[in-house]
């Protein structure tokens, strides 16, 4: 895939996660702690919403330009960062010209 055929919402996000070192999930909002960087925190600095932040986070998985970590088996919890793939695609988007 070509970083010409991102989204701007789609490089946006990566962008962020690979500045924060990732995001997580823990699969139900609620259960949130102070200090994890979760899709509501990426929808509130995108003004897009929540769950199309999670819609837009399973397509990068798909794509191949993220991946999902399991962190703790106990509460489900995931942490989404950026792929090799999704790096050199970052790298190659915000290379100076």
């Amino acid at each position: 895939m070509k970083s010409e055929e991102l989204s701007e919402d789609l490089l946006a996000i990566m962008r962020i996660v690979k500045e924060k070192g990732g995001t997580d999930c823990s699969g139900t909002c609620h259960h949130r702690k102070p200090g994890e960087f979760h899709c509501h925190v990426l929808s509130q600095m995108l003004k897009i919403s929540s769950s199309g932040v999670k819609e837009r986070l399973r397509n990068l998985v798909n794509m191949g330009l993220m991946e999902r970590l399991r962190i703790e088996a106990a509460t489900s919890l995931v942490r989404y960062v950026i792929s090799p793939e999704g790096e050199k695609i970052l790298s190659a988007r915000d290379k100076p010209r």
